[in-house]
């Protein structure tokens, strides 16, 4: 008796039973947890095309700014126009590269549009009144000011 308590004793590990039961508690934690995480992921994407946007929007208008500055007779259409970079394949205005640098993705593009003057003639009055930045992986965000 005392041989067989002794050899007991000296077993050390997990019967498989037990290895089984904490598989199957992990595995229900995981079906919780994953649908959630992958939520923190997309919502961290939005974020990221958001800030994109606004990055796009603040170097818009400041390039806005001062080719208003150095051309006072240019006008929104054409403002709009120079500012945007219509598909990801485009080109980029080289003001706004200058003020993006490498923060915004090749693949990404965007439409700026300038508030005009009084008419199609009359120089634009400087101000970007909307931005719509679409991010290489297709998520589309639109700043408008306030």
């Amino acid at each position: 008796m005392k041989f067989i308590n002794r050899m007991r004793k000296d077993k050390k590990g997990f019967t498989l039973i037990e290895i089984i039961v904490v598989l199957v508690i992990l595995a229900i934690l995981a079906a919780f947890t994953i649908p959630s995480m992958l939520g923190f992921v997309n919502d961290a994407r939005n974020k990221a095309a958001l800030a994109e946007a606004r990055e796009v929007y603040v170097a818009a208008q400041a390039v806005a700014t001062e080719s208003l500055a150095a051309d006072a007779t240019i006008t929104g259409e054409t403002l709009s126009t120079n500012l945007s970079k219509a598909t990801a394949t485009a080109t980029v205005n080289t003001k706004m590269a200058n003020y993006l640098g490498a923060d915004i993705p090749a693949a990404s593009y965007w439409s700026v549009v300038a508030a005009p003057g009084a008419s199609s003639t009359v120089a634009a009055t400087g101000k970007i009144t909307s931005v719509t930045y679409t991010d290489a992986s297709g998520h589309t965000n639109t700043i408008t000011p306030n």
